[in-house]
C-alpha cells in the first residue's frame, strides 16, 4: 500500500512539475514553451525498438474490456474508478499520470509522455470517460460486460470515448517502449461529463488545472474516422468544426380538471399541438465551407453525383435533387439546424390530467448560427403564451484552421495509407470547443476505419470494435505522432 501511494506521489510530481520519467531525469515547468534542458543521455538514446502490434492489439483489447466493465453512464458518470484504471496503466510503463475528482465520484486523468523538448508545442490527446445510456434489451450482449468474442470487444464506449482513449493511451505506451523520443511532449487527457456538456470534466480541467496543457498548441479529439466511399476508395474524414448544442425545454400549463370530463385544452394537448407545429418547421438551408468542400470531395472520390460539385447551387436550383438529398437525415443535418424532441413528461397516472406537461428538445445549430435568434423563431412557431421556452444547455461552436502542422501530419499519414484527407464538420458536439477557445488548433479524428454499420452503432445498440482494427488504429496513431513529433 505504501509503495502504491509513493508511486502516485512521484507521478503527480512528474506530471505537474514536468519531471521526465525516462532515464534522463530532467525537469521543466509545463507552463513554459522552452522545453527540457538538453541531456547527453537523451541525445545518445538507443535506436527505436520494433513493436509487435499483434500483441499490442491483444493488450489493448484486454484493457478496453476492463474499461468498459466500469459503468460510467452519464448521468451520473461515476468516472473515478475508470480514471484510476487508466492512471495505473500509464504508471506501469513509467509514464507520469494523475487523477482528479472534480465532484464526488467524478473523474479526470492526465498523463504526459516527455520528448526532447526542442521548443515545440505539445500535442493534447483528448477523450472522455463517460458514456451514453444503453438499453440492455436492445443488445446481443450486456452493454457493460466488455465481452471479447468473435474477434471483437463489445460494450458501450467501445468506439466512442473509451475505445478512442485506449488507442491514444496504447500509442503513447508503444512510443515509450520503443524508445522513441519526439521533439514535443504528448499529453493525454480523459475527462468525465462530456455527454452532458463537460461542466464537471473538460471545463473543470481548463478552469482548475490549465497548467497541464499550458505548453500545448494542438489537440486531437473524436469527431472523424477513416471511411470508405461507395466505390471502395478510402478517405480520412477530419472534423475542423462541429455543430453546437442548444438543448431546450418546453413547459405547457393547463387548468386543473378531471379526466372523466376532459376539456379540449389541457397542458398535454397544448404541448402536443406545440410539438406538432415545431415538427412542421424547417430551418433555412445554409452551406458552410467545410460542408461544401466535404460533398465536393465525396463527388470527386465517388465519381458523382455532379450536383455535389456545388451543393448550395443544386439545392437552390434543382427541387428534385433537393428532395432526394434532404430525405437523408445525415445530409439534412449537414445543411441546416435540426430540432428533435427527446424527452416527454406529464402525469404519473393514466387517470389524472396534469396541470404541467414538459418536453425536452435536442437542437443542433450550424456553426455561426445565433442561438437567441433561433429561440425567437421557435417562440413564434409555438405561438402559445401558455408554452414557455427554457434553455438547458448551449455553447458556441468553434473551428480550427485547415493549414497547420498537425493537418500536414494527418495528410502525410493518409498518403502513406493510400487515402485522402477530407476536412468536414462533425454533426455531434464534443469538448473540442473548450480548447479551441483557448487558442489550440485541433481536429476531430481517430485513425480507426469504420464501416457504416459500425458508425451507426456509436452510442447505439451492439457497439463493438474489431480487435484487429484496434491494433491497426494504434499503429496509425504511433505513425501520426512520429510524423508530427519528429522534425
Amino acid at each position: 500500500m505504501k509503495s502504491a501511494i509513493l508511486r502516485m506521489l512521484i507521478a503527480w510530481a512528474c506530471l505537474s512539475m514536468g519531471t521526465s520519467a525516462s532515464a534522463a531525469q530532467t525537469t521543466r515547468d509545463p507552463g513554459r514553451n522552452d522545453g527540457h534542458a538538453k541531456s547527453a543521455m537523451i541525445e545518445l538514446a538507443p535506436p527505436p525498438q520494433p513493436l509487435d502490434y499483434g500483441k499490442i492489439a491483444q493488450e489493448a483489447a484486454a484493457l478496453l474490456s476492463k474499461y468498459i466493465q466500469i459503468d460510467t453512464t452519464n448521468p451520473p458518470g461515476n468516472e473515478l474508478s475508470a480514471a484510476r484504471l487508466l492512471r495505473e496503466k500509464f504508471l506501469e510503463d513509467g509514464i507520469p499520470a494523475t487523477v482528479w475528482e472534480p465532484q464526488p465520484g467524478r473523474g479526470i486523468v492526465a498523463a504526459r509522455l516527455h520528448g526532447r523538448g526542442h521548443h515545440t508545442k505539445a500535442l493534447l490527446l483528448l477523450s472522455h470517460i463517460d458514456v451514453a445510456r444503453a438499453n440492455p434489451r436492445q443488445w446481443q450482449v450486456p452493454p457493460f460486460s466488455g465481452q471479447i468474442k468473435d474477434g471483437l470487444v463489445w460494450g458501450r464506449g467501445a468506439l466512442a470515448g473509451k475505445g478512442q482513449g485506449v488507442i491514444e493511451l496504447m500509442a503513447m505506451l508503444a512510443l515509450k517502449r520503443s524508445g522513441v523520443l519526439l521533439d514535443r511532449d504528448i499529453v493525454f487527457l480523459a475527462t468525465g461529463d462530456e455527454e452532458q456538456g463537460g461542466q464537471n470534466g473538460a471545463r473543470w480541467a481548463i478552469t482548475h488545472e490549465a497548467n497541464l496543457f499550458s505548453d500545448a498548441g494542438y489537440f486531437l479529439n473524436e469527431g472523424g474516422w477513416i471511411r470508405q466511399a461507395t466505390n471502395g476508395r478510402r478517405f480520412y474524414a477530419v472534423s475542423v468544426t462541429e455543430k453546437a448544442p442548444l438543448w431546450l425545454k418546453l413547459t405547457a400549463q393547463g387548468p386543473f380538471t378531471q379526466a372523466y370530463a376532459p376539456p379540449d385544452d389541457t397542458a398535454v394537448t397544448r404541448l402536443i399541438r406545440a410539438l406538432d407545429r415545431l415538427l412542421a418547421y424547417q430551418p433555412v438551408i445554409r452551406i458552410i465551407d467545410p460542408v461544401r468542400d466535404y460533398f465536393q470531395a465525396l463527388g470527386q472520390l465517388e465519381g458523382g453525383p455532379p450536383e455535389y460539385n456545388d451543393v448550395a447551387k443544386a439545392l437552390h436550383d434543382d427541387p428534385e435533387f433537393a428532395k432526394k438529398f434532404l430525405a437523408d437525415p445525415r445530409n439534412n443535418a449537414f445543411v441546416r439546424d435540426t430540432l428533435t424532441p427527446t424527452r416527454l413528461s406529464g402525469s404519473d397516472e393514466p387517470n389524472l390530467i396534469p396541470t404541467i406537461a414538459e418536453a425536452e428538445l435536442d437542437v443542433r445549430l450550424l456553426p455561426g448560427d445565433n442561438p437567441r435568434e433561433f429561440e425567437q423563431n421557435i417562440t413564434k412557431v409555438l405561438d402559445d403564451k401558455n408554452v414557455k421556452l427554457e434553455t438547458l444547455l448551449n455553447f458556441p461552436a468553434a473551428s480550427s484552421t485547415r493549414n497547420s502542422q498537425l493537418m500536414n501530419a494527418i495528410t502525410q499519414l493518409a498518403q502513406s495509407d493510400d487515402a485522402r484527407v477530407v476536412p468536414t464538420m462533425s454533426l455531434s458536439f464534443t469538448n473540442s470547443h473548450y480548447f479551441r477557445q483557448k487558442g489550440l488548433i485541433g481536429y476531430g479524428f481517430t485513425p480507426i476505419e469504420l464501416n457504416s454499420a459500425e458508425e451507426q452503432a456509436i452510442r447505439g445498440a451492439n457497439e463493438s470494435i474489431r480487435i484487429r482494427e484496434l491494433g491497426a488504429a494504434i499503429h496509425r496513431m504511433v505513425q501520426l505522432l512520429n510524423y508530427f513529433g519528429v522534425h
